[in-house]
């Protein structure tokens, strides 16, 4: 019988099914984590004995992948919670200093630059906030992780930048 083959996953073909179809994800992560640790020698060895990966690993590796994933999103939703917490003492000052008037029209320009900023801001406090880390560093939800940070980052900047050039 010939034994199955593991692949390395790449953070842009992941990145999808995390955000569309998680169920995917967690056996694309799942494949990925057994792909990573085959790189030992000693379980490289055990894997072509067909000792390695035992029978049920499925259950083990999905259930890692699962508390990574959930970790990783419960990271996004509590820095973009702390971003438009800080936002909003910012706009309630800028209105306190008469600097915001619910009366006055909003500029298309400013509301892009708002954009903007707000996704480079939650983009850094994600990125700052940290994750789960492993032994190895090379679990798909680390490799995702700056991916996601830079997809948002650069997304602010961009609005940002045409916001204040509108």
């Amino acid at each position: 019988m010939p034994q199955r083959t593991f692949s390395r996953a790449s953070p842009w073909q992941a990145i999808l099914p995390l955000l569309l179809n998680r169920e995917r994800y967690l056996d694309i992560a799942a494949e990925h984590a057994i792909a990573v640790s085959l790189q030992s020698a000693d379980y490289r060895a055990s894997f072509e004995k067909g000792e390695y990966p035992k029978p049920g690993w499925e259950f083990a590796a999905l259930e890692r992948a699962k508390l990574h994933m959930q970790a990783l999103f419960r990271g996004l939703r509590q820095s973009l919670f702390l971003t438009l917490a800080f936002a909003s003492i910012g706009l309630v000052v800028a209105f306190a200093f008469g600097r915001v008037d619910p009366f006055l029209p909003l500029s298309v320009g400013k509301a892009v630059s708002i954009v903007g900023a707000l996704f480079a801001a939650w983009a850094t406090l994600f990125e700052l906030g940290g994750y789960v880390r492993t032994w190895d560093g090379e679990s798909l939800h680390e490799l995702l992780h700056p991916v996601l940070f830079k997809i948002m980052f650069l997304f602010g900047l961009c609005a940002a930048t045409i916001g204040q050039l509108w």
